[in-house]
């Protein structure tokens, strides 16, 4: 008996061929080319692994519950956001002519107003952070709002997290939002803070329940915390300690900021808080008037699940086109879609100075193959490369010739444009892109310069390897 005429065989080839015939139907609905283009090759040449590996983390699937409450987020918030567009300052800042078209973006998308009046300070280390933070908890008289992708009590985090219980002690309201998946790790310990009066939620809990299932790679990536509503901090840091990862250390940013744009952090603790836990915070109570404390103007911009754009990737590629002499980015995950890598290139050559600073180790072996797949055409378009080598540059920060400048959470990869929730504040002043530049230029400092004839020695098992990773790209 021919194995073909089997009919175990049979069903399995119709099986294979369903799954493949279902994909060209399903698949490239909503989805990035490709992205389409990555899941189908998986589907065709391997169809049942493939689905297993589409129904995990293809469909940017959510929770009933989370859905229910994201579809009414915009009308639950209104007070919030209504009460903020009462509050806005008339911003100060004039721009030149040719970040107009940005600006008309960001004022497009910005569920909040720019806000004039702050004063921003850049920190560089988990260990001054705490050295500000602290006392500030210790002197807060209301709320403290922390959200982050990553924390744990260890020995880096203890004092700031002993802070915090005496706050609660005393009466101040203290909530923490934590990723599920990123601080599963520490949750034990994490779960011990309620006994302390710390209101803890997870962001994206796993859960075998249909109605609170979702895809599992869901994270909420964002760093925000806010003190009495009048100043907090955003950026990459998480609250762990830098080297919680054996072998790395790596380097964060964090930008405290005072004045009014503290509120729109606020707006956003208050969406993911409602999300996770049902819960509204009060407009009185927690969006006190703001005060002005500085002459940054600045807007905080959120992308995510929530948000029917990637706002934070469409802003960056506004800003490499409109970039006419330096561009530099920070970033630690450099896997940009076929736009930004386009414009990229398009950038170095039209004369831009186009610098890229990067880790040369990263803590995703898979990641760092992919990312080192576009260096060659990135240095043949004349893109400068450096790379930290012994340090995971963890920061992530855009500066278009000197003067706009974008910090936050999100990388510069598929997941941060499609599936993470993230944050960005862009800055619109020339101090605070002149503080950034110094930053920069340490980073630079400390980096090797990849050099195109040294890069093209490197071994052939090497190239492939990266080659292959490349087509995982548009899934990273």
């Amino acid at each position: 008996m021919n194995a073909l005429d089997s009919p175990i065989t049979q069903l399995y080839f119709l099986i294979e061929w369903s799954i493949r015939l279902a994909a060209l139907l399903i698949v490239p609905l909503r989805r990035p080319p490709a992205a389409a283009t990555a899941w189908l090759l998986l589907l065709f040449f391997l169809p049942i692994a493939g689905l297993v590996m589409y129904l995990l983390v293809g469909r940017p699937r959510m929770s009933r519950d989370h859905s229910a409450k994201i579809a009414r987020l915009a009308e639950t918030l209104r007070p919030i956001t209504s009460h903020l567009q009462q509050a806005a300052p008339h911003p100060r800042s004039e721009m030149p002519a040719r970040f107009e078209a940005v600006d008309q973006m960001v004022r497009h998308w910005r569920p909040f107003p720019l806000f004039d009046g702050n004063r921003i300070e850049l920190i560089e280390s988990l260990h001054d952070f705490g050295q500000r933070l602290i006392p500030e908890i210790d002197a807060a008289r209301d709320h403290i709002h922390m959200t982050f992708y990553i924390a744990a009590i260890d020995s880096a985090t203890h004092a700031i997290f002993d802070a915090l219980q005496r706050a609660a002690a005393r009466g101040v309201s203290v909530r923490l939002l934590i990723d599920d998946f990123g601080s599963k790790k520490g949750m034990r310990k994490l779960r011990k803070l309620r006994q302390h009066g710390i209101e803890l939620a997870q962001a994206f809990p796993r859960s075998k329940l249909p109605r609170k299932a979702a895809r599992f790679d869901l994270r909420n990536h964002r760093k925000l915390l806010i003190i009495d509503g009048q100043f907090g901090y955003t950026g990459s840091m998480n609250l762990i300690h830098p080297e919680f990862r054996p072998g790395l250390s790596y380097q964060d940013l964090m930008l405290r900021i005072e004045g009014p744009v503290a509120l729109e952090l606020q707006a956003i603790f208050a969406g993911d808080w409602h999300i996770e836990t049902g819960q509204l915070l009060e407009v009185a109570r927690h969006f006190p008037i703001p005060e002005p404390a500085g002459e940054e103007s600045c807007v905080g911009l959120p992308s995510g699940p929530e948000y029917p754009e990637p706002v934070l990737q469409r802003l960056l590629l506004g800003l490499i086109h409109a970039s006419t002499e330096r561009l530099d980015i920070v970033t630690p995950y450099f896997v940009p879609d076929e736009s930004t890598l386009d414009a990229f290139k398009a950038a170095a050559r039209r004369g831009v100075h186009c610098e890229l600073i990067l880790p040369e180790q990263l803590d995703h072996p898979l990641v760092q193959l992919a990312q080192e797949s576009y260096f060659d055409e990135l240095l043949d378009a004349g893109v400068h490369i450096h790379r930290h080598p012994s340090r995971l540059l963890h920061s992530k920060v855009t500066l278009c010739d000197g003067r706009l400048s974008l910090v936050g959470s999100a990388n510069l990869d598929v997941r941060s444009s499609l599936i993470n929730a993230e944050f960005g504040l862009l800055c619109y002043s020339r101090e605070t892109a002149e503080r950034l530049a110094t930053l920069i230029e340490g980073y630079r400092q400390s980096c090797r310069p990849l050099v195109a004839t040294s890069w093209a020695e490197r071994g052939r098992g090497r190239t492939l390897a990266q080659n292959l990773a490349r087509l995982t790209a548009p899934l990273l």
